[in-house]
């Protein structure tokens, strides 16, 4: 009896410690995904905040150019 509980108290923590691996690697590549996302999202805000500098300078120049006139 003592050998069965034994064996199964063993196969039971190699289950276990199984589970944890795969758990690891799946939030490993979770973190992955959500990183890459989130450079995605910089690259995106970096493109509007240059959009957003090139329009302010044409409106800036516009501003100027009727005060001229």
């Amino acid at each position: 009896m003592e050998k069965t509980l034994l064996i199964s108290l063993f196969i039971i923590e190699i289950v276990a410690f199984a589970w944890l691996i795969f758990e690891a690697k799946v939030s490993r590549k979770q973190r992955e995904t959500i990183l890459e996302v989130e450079r995605q999202i910089l690259k995106l805000e970096r493109v509007i905040i240059s959009m957003e500098k090139t329009i302010i300078k044409k409106l800036d120049k516009k501003k100027k150019w009727k005060n001229k006139n």
